[in-house]
């Protein structure tokens, strides 16, 4: 088989609405405009971290490789390509589609966050041996993710960093306070309770991000009560430990598709705060969508008073990324260009772009 000027449709795929449009405010300051969503496809289980002018945003790919792909903005509306957290997992024989599948399940919901320095992400795979990773960079976009350790499982796990450096990962309503080393759980294994579902929490209640300010810790959560409408969450209290206080802060069918739900907040080096959630919308996937955040009582306040906005501006000047979510590959060099995904561990054996130049060819590698 033989693929020439291929143009990518990956999970990844940006469609381009939000153009670079450059508004200057009445202070003489530029900001960037964004339509909802700001990328079209499929990029669910958001986690964002900052330093300084720059902002990472970790998505789920599940069984594709390489996996956990990082992309890198300055104005949370225009993103591009830094890489990916690693090139294969192989826990077990699925990810060579030995043996069965992991279709659906491999790398979900990471939490990526920057501290004194280093890039961290944490995430568990959804599959056997239900082990977490915890990886270390001194920069996304020029050096290799390295394997710091593999510890127990932490569903839809959100690491924290506090200010004495003490190290926690929340999950669920739980909390577990990390050795230094990233290696072991200090004191309950079975984590701290912070709260208890009220009698409106009946069903899922997961995909936790958590941030800290003004001494406050707030949990962002989705929750999908039983036959009930999928909505945002959040959880505060003045100690890590809590005991914590629920908001809905979020629940909105938004241009009448799937409620929205399950994402994080950040803030900008202005001090301004946004918040960036997902929305499914059937075949596209679960697209990205942006939304101004205020403070109210010490509360989050999402968007247009609980609602997505269609439009908006960020105090922001525009970026322009080097390279785009989704881009032409001439196949004209040595490597497939960064936005390439296999659906599972590649076999290097059966592809190749050196056979014929200007081509990427495909040979069956078993029957």
């Amino acid at each position: 088989m033989k693929i020439k000027k291929s143009y990518i449709v990956s999970l990844l795929g940006f469609i381009g609405l939000n153009l670079f449009s450059a508004q200057v405010n009445s202070s003489g300051k530029q900001s960037t405009a964004f339509t909802n969503p700001i990328i079209w496809a499929d990029a669910p289980d958001l986690s964002i971290t900052r330093n300084g002018n720059d902002f990472y945003l970790i998505s789920t790919t599940m069984h594709l490789m390489p996996g956990a792909p990082v992309m890198h903005s300055r104005d949370l509306v225009h993103w591009e390509m830094s890489g990916y957290v690693f090139d294969t997992l192989n826990d077990n024989s699925k990810y060579d589609l030995l043996n069965g599948t992991v279709y659906g399940r491999g790398q979900w919901a990471s939490s990526i966050r920057y501290h004194k320095g280093k890039y961290y992400v944490l995430f568990s795979p959804n599959d056997e041996p239900f082990k977490s990773y915890f990886y270390v960079t001194d920069n996304p976009e020029k050096e290799k993710w390295k394997l710091i350790t593999r510890t127990r499982h932490f569903h839809d796990a959100s690491l924290f960093f506090d200010d004495d450096d003490k190290i926690y990962v929340f999950t669920a309503n739980k909390v577990f306070e990390l050795s230094p080393d990233f290696k072991e759980v200090i004191g309950n294994p079975d984590g701290t309770e912070v709260f208890q579902k009220d009698a409106s929490e009946t069903g899922l209640l997961e995909g936790n991000q958590i941030i800290k300010r003004n001494g406050k810790y707030y949990m962002m959560m989705i929750s999908w009560p039983r036959n009930e409408k999928r909505r945002q969450v959040v959880y505060r209290a003045d100690k890590v430990t809590g005991p914590y206080e629920k908001k809905v802060i979020l629940e909105d069918n938004f241009l009448g598709f799937s409620y929205a739900g399950q994402g994080a907040l950040i803030d900008d080096k202005n001090g301004n705060w946004y918040s960036l959630i997902f929305q499914d919308r059937n075949g596209v996937g679960r697209v990205p969508l942006l939304l101004p955040v205020q403070w109210e009582n010490d509360w989050p306040v999402l968007g247009d008073n609980g609602k997505v906005p269609l439009k908006g501006e960020v105090p922001l000047p525009p970026f322009k990324p080097k390279n785009h979510l989704v881009e032409s590959d001439e196949f004209s060099d040595k490597t497939m260009k960064i936005q390439w995904q296999w659906n599972h561990n590649p076999v290097n054996e059966a592809w190749s772009l050196s056979e014929r130049k200007g081509f990427l060819r495909l040979k069956t590698s078993r029957v």
